[in-house]
């Protein structure tokens, strides 16, 4: 079952990635390159909502949640 995760970092608005387990979620997001170099992860949301993500920036720009892989920023169509 696949599990929605916000990486909330102390830069940016944070990453968003849809994967079955948080360390499968973290893996994913090191292939992608991130955190980058200048930042660090904060702490970290699972069973993440539509509703709990910034409508300005995040929705109209992220990739489908329900697709596993990377979707803030997206990188997962």
């Amino acid at each position: 079952m696949l599990k929605k995760f916000w990486f909330v970092s102390d830069r940016g608005l944070g990453y968003g990635v849809t994967a079955s387990s948080l360390h499968d979620a973290e893996e994913l997001l090191r292939k992608h390159g991130y955190p980058l170099a200048s930042e660090r992860i904060m702490r970290v949301r699972d069973d993440v909502t539509l509703g709990s993500l910034d409508k300005e920036e995040v929705l109209p720009n992220a990739g489908p949640l329900a697709v596993r892989g990377v979707w803030y920023p997206r990188h997962n169509v």
